[in-house]
């Protein structure tokens, strides 16, 4: 997989560890990476940084994946990135829920990378460098 220069993907994760995780695991892909560590701060990010895709936990403090979710879509309709929900919890119900505040996708947790790669490439624009 190859990441456009500049690309940019917000980590949205309670979980330190898992933050730094999928830091180390995204920007050796070639992506840029932004953290939020809950939902609040996550669409306050958003606002200012504008990322080219969101992963986002669906469990968060101060404010949840699910409301952060449905406050980007809601407040920045000028920037058009994708949302990927992330959850260790991946019933038909959660997903359901995740497509109906704005996520475009769905990763169950633990994180298949494999799978991962693959749904980027599909939701980001492949630039070669």
């Amino acid at each position: 997989m190859c990441a456009a220069i500049g690309q940019t993907v917000m980590v949205a994760h309670y979980d330190q560890d898992t933050r730094s995780l999928l830091r180390v695991w995204l920007e050796a892909e070639g992506y840029g990476v932004v953290e939020a560590a809950d939902g609040r701060e996550a669409v306050e990010l958003s606002c200012g940084a504008c990322p080219d895709l969101i992963l986002m936990s669906l469990r968060m403090p101060r404010l949840g994946g699910l409301e952060a979710a449905q406050h980007i879509r809601r407040d920045l309709k000028g920037c058009a990135f994708p949302i990927v929900a992330l959850s260790a919890y991946p019933t038909p119900e959660t997903q359901a829920e995740a497509v109906e505040a704005g996520c475009d996708s769905f990763v169950p947790q633990p994180i298949d990378f494999d799978f991962l790669g693959d749904l980027l490439s599909r939701l980001l624009p492949p630039v070669l460098r």
